[in-house]
């Protein structure tokens, strides 16, 4: 959710805010360090549910068994955090700027302007 949140509010030309030139991807990265840094030794830090769950399928398929797909129910915590939980959180993440954030935020300029 902070991840997304963070990149809805450091590319939205309405935020005034938001990083000058070319340092939102900055921004993002250093999101991404900090989350990686509180997250990683609770969850791994999966960020991306395709790059995580694909391997974890594919070693579950070559016997790893439950290293690839660790949980008490045969994986349900695996889909719950790994696969579920991301996704989720972006969606959260972008609702929130979307519906709370940006209201917030000055209108944005007309083409053709003199303000602007």
């Amino acid at each position: 959710m902070v991840l997304a949140l963070v990149v809805f509010a450091v590319t939205d030309p309405r935020n005034t805010a938001a990083p000058a030139g070319r340092l939102a991807p900055v921004f993002i990265g250093l999101t991404v360090a900090a989350l990686i840094a509180v997250i990683a030794p609770l969850t791994q830090a999966c960020f991306n549910p395709a790059r995580d769950f694909g391997p974890r399928v594919f070693a579950a398929f070559a016997g790893w068994g439950p290293i690839a797909l660790p949980g008490r129910a045969a994986g349900a915590g695996t889909f719950t955090v790994y696969l579920f939980s991301p996704i989720v959180g972006a969606l959260l993440g972008g609702g929130f700027y979307r519906h709370l954030v940006q209201p917030a935020l000055p209108a944005p300029a007309e083409e053709g302007d003199p303000e602007s």
